[in-house]
C-alpha cells in the first residue's frame, strides 16, 4: 500500500477506504510454468485388438431372440497385436498443411503357410499367423518401419526426435547407440524409456488406444483378416483433434502424477476440451504452479 502511495501520491487512509469499499482489490499473484508441447517426442506401443468383446449389450424388440457368439475358450477368439506411433499434431509452416503426426500402425503377425486344412482353405495357403513381440523383433519393426515413416511424416525443420517406450523387455533392444545407424541426413534420434514402477505416461494407453478399440469395436470381426482391416480403418479414421485431446490429457495426468507426489491413485480429469476447442479457449499447454516443481 505504501508503494501504491508513493506512486499515485493518494493518501494510505484515502487507499484503505477504497480498499474497504471495495474500489480496489487485493490479489495474490503466483508464478506459474507451461508444460513442454514436446513436439519432438514419439510415443510408441503395442497393443492385442481382438475380433469381439467378452459381452456386448444389444437392444432388440420383445420376443426377438439374438445369435450368440461362441467359442470353446477365451483364446480362440482372433486377435492380432499391433505396434503404434504418434506424436502430437502440429502445423507445418514450411509446407503450410496441418500434420495429423499418426505416425503409424503396423500389425505384428508373420504369413506363414498353414499347416493343416479347414474349412476356409487348402493346407499349405498363405495366412497370418500370430507371433510374440521378442528383442529381435522389435528392433526391426522400429529400425524398418517406425523411423522412416517419422521421417517421411515429421517437418523437415525439426529433425531432432525422442522414442519414448515403455521398459518391456523387447524394448530394450533399442538404444542410443542402435539409432546412431539411423541418425542420418540431419536426423537425431534418441530413446527415452518409462521409468520401472511409475504411472503411466504413454498417450497411446492414456486414451488413443481406447479411442481406436471404440471403433473396432463397431465393426464384427470373425478373423484375424477382419480385424486387421477394421483396426487400421479405425485408425485411419480418427481424427487429429482426438489426438490433441489425449495429449491434453497427457499433461493433466503429468500434473495430478506430481500432485499426488508420483502416485497414479486419481481419476483421469474430465476437461471439455472439445468445448473450450470450439469457444476458442483451449490453451496449448496446460500450465503447472511452480510449488509443485520447486
Amino acid at each position: 500500500m505504501r508503494d501504491i502511495s508513493q506512486a499515485t501520491g493518494l493518501s494510505m487512509g484515502t487507499l484503505s477506504r477504497r480498499l474497504k469499499d471495495g474500489t480496489i482489490e487485493r490479489k495474490n499473484t503466483q508464478v506459474t510454468y507451461e508444460f513442454d508441447a514436446m513436439w519432438d517426442v514419439v510415443h510408441l506401443d503395442e497393443k492385442w485388438f481382438n475380433a469381439d468383446k467378452d459381452r456386448r449389450k444389444v437392444y432388440v424388440v420383445k420376443g426377438q431372440s439374438i445369435k450368440r457368439p461362441a467359442a470353446k475358450i477365451k483364446r480362440f477368439i482372433p486377435k492380432v497385436m499391433f505396434l503404434a506411433a504418434v506424436a502430437r499434431p502440429r502445423h507445418d509452416d514450411e509446407r503450410g498443411v496441418m500434420l495429423d503426426r499418426k505416425i503409424g500402425m503396423w500389425l505384428v503377425v508373420m504369413y506363414l503357410p498353414a499347416a493343416r486344412n479347414s474349412r476356409n482353405r487348402p493346407a499349405g495357403t498363405i495366412v497370418p499367423t500370430i507371433v510374440n513381440v521378442d528383442a529381435v523383433l522389435y528392433r526391426d519393426y522400429v529400425i524398418t518401419r517406425v523411423v522412416p515413416a517419422i521421417k517421411a511424416k515429421f517437418p523437415s525443420v525439426n529433425k531432432r526426435v525422442v522414442l519414448q517406450h515403455d521398459n518391456a523387455t523387447p524394448h530394450g533392444a533399442i538404444t542410443d547407440a542402435i539409432l546412431e545407424c539411423v541418425s542420418t541426413d540431419g536426423w537425431t534420434f534418441v530413446v527415452q524409456r518409462q521409468p520401472p514402477n511409475s504411472p503411466d505416461l504413454n498417450v497411446l494407453d492414456l486414451g488413443y488406444f481406447a479411442s481406436i478399440q471404440s471403433l473396432q469395436n463397431k465393426v464384427v470381426s470373425h478373423s484375424i483378416d477382419d480385424v486387421i482391416q477394421s483396426t487400421l480403418a479405425s485408425f485411419e479414421a480418427l481424427s487429429s483433434e482426438k489426438l490433441e485431446n489425449v495429449f491434453h490429457t497427457f499433461q493433466a495426468v503429468m500434473r495430478l502424477v506430481l500432485e499426488h507426489n508420483g502416485s497414479n491413485h486419481f481419476p483421469l480429469p474430465h476437461l471439455t476440451k472439445d468445448a473450450k476447442r470450439h469457444a476458442g479457449t483451449l490453451s496449448a499447454n496446460m500450465s503447472c504452479p511452480a510449488s509443485l516443481i520447486g
